[in-house]
């Protein structure tokens, strides 16, 4: 094994780091952020800082509707904001949803580049900033985030007359691979958010992964050893921005191979290495969030990140790390898969829905024979494929005509 190794790519894939063709990144919209997409396009943007009670600080961006319907986007490990703008108006969902009227909100969590690597005392050249996994991104960000998209426009309903005593409006949440984990952990750790969520949909969405994935024991193994040795080489961030990108600038062959088999076929086999072209895409990540996702895929069930017993009995007062009580979840759920995603596989996102059965109103496969974890960020079909079947699947619900089906 080379000092690269196995590494983990959004939001839980094992691949061998290798090169790929990089002739087309001399389009200048491959190392564009999310505020040079929305630029670029004149669309109207408001940005906001948001500050979390463990002292992070990120920035929320949102695509204004002043009283319509709120929607909020949240991406998954390795990403930011990007995703839900990257393919530009004509196909990625905050812009479909903008012309739609709908108030569309971008959340970035810590860790993101370049919207959630601020801190009121910590810089993120410091382990201590990267302290964290999904369980931070569910217990402090989301809270943070949602409660500031209420003031905000709470604020905008004072201002045109509304009651002031009237409740925040609830919330529209669309969430990407582990940004599913986070909402679990929000409504688990504060269940006054199952009031404030009306709808979750989540796109390729994970939770307990062992005997549910596409990759074994000896792919986790190597992922570790990676993960390790960036940890006592002083390398908090696993992925900076561009990592895959300079990485990865031959080797073509390989690079597909690992990532049909780890990844998933794609959609489109011309676009299936589109993701790693991307400078912020894919990128970021803390050690521990890998940890975390070894730990779920050890235990075989979805728990907090274990500390060893002595620290878990003060972080959690028992030897065991917590177990999320998925009881408490009450939000109304759509689930959506794609054949061949081997992350969030079909048997993986059934699991969900059988632990879930309350809440989950529907399960959606996304209408392809081949359709991976990337595809819901960078197929060239996803406006038809994903967006226009979760909009319709919106409207239906916010309509009470929701059919419930599990594919």
């Amino acid at each position: 094994m080379t000092e690269i190794g196995w590494i983990i790519v959004a939001p839980v894939m094992f691949i061998t780091c290798v090169q790929i063709n990089t002739a087309s990144q001399s389009e200048p919209h491959y190392r564009w952020t999310t505020l040079d997409w929305l630029e670029a396009h004149n669309v109207s943007h408001e940005l906001y800082n948001v500050t979390t009670a463990d002292g992070y600080q990120l920035q929320l961006q949102r695509l204004p509707r002043p009283g319509a319907r709120t929607v909020l986007l949240v991406h998954g490990l390795l990403g930011s904001s990007l995703g839900w703008v990257c393919l530009g108006p004509d196909k990625s969902l905050a812009f479909q949803l903008h012309q739609l009227q709908y108030d569309v909100w971008l959340a970035n969590l810590r860790g993101a580049s370049p919207y959630g690597r601020r801190h009121l005392e910590l810089t993120d050249v410091m382990a201590d900033f990267w302290r964290f996994s999904f369980h931070e991104h569910g217990t402090y960000d989301l809270p943070a985030i949602i409660d500031r998209m209420a003031e905000v426009t709470g604020g905008e309903q004072e201002s045109s007359g509304a009651d002031k005593e009237e409740p925040p409006r609830q919330v529209l949440l669309i969430g990407h691979s582990q940004a599913f984990n986070a909402f679990l952990v929000l409504c688990s750790m504060h269940p006054r958010f199952n009031q404030r969520i009306q709808l979750m949909q989540a796109l390729a969405p994970l939770a307990r992964l062992h005997g549910q994935v596409r990759f074994d024991s000896a792919q986790v193994r190597s992922l570790m050893k990676f993960v390790k040795k960036r940890q006592k080489s002083n390398k908090f961030e696993i992925f900076p921005p561009g990592y895959f990108r300079k990485r990865c600038q031959s080797k073509q062959d390989q690079c597909e191979y690992y990532t049909k088999r780890l990844a998933g076929s794609a959609q489109s086999n011309k676009r299936l290495l589109e993701a790693f072209n991307y400078e912020y895409l894919l990128q970021g990540g803390s050690a521990r969030e890998i940890q975390h996702l070894q730990q779920i895929w050890k235990s075989g069930d979805f728990i907090a990140y274990d500390y060893g017993p002595i620290q878990n009995m003060q972080v959690y007062n028992g030897v065991e790390a917590l177990r999320y009580n998925l009881s408490q979840i009450s939000v109304p759920t759509i689930l959506y898969f794609g054949e061949t995603d081997a992350i969030a596989t079909p048997e993986g996102v059934h699991g969900i829905y059988a632990r879930m059965m309350s809440s989950v109103r529907s399960v959606r496969r996304i209408e392809s024979p081949k359709f991976n974890h990337f595809d819901f960020l960078v197929s060239s079909e996803v406006k038809t494929l994903v967006n226009d079947k979760l909009i319709e699947s919106m409207e239906k619900f916010l309509e009470g005509k929701l059919s419930y089906i599990i594919e």
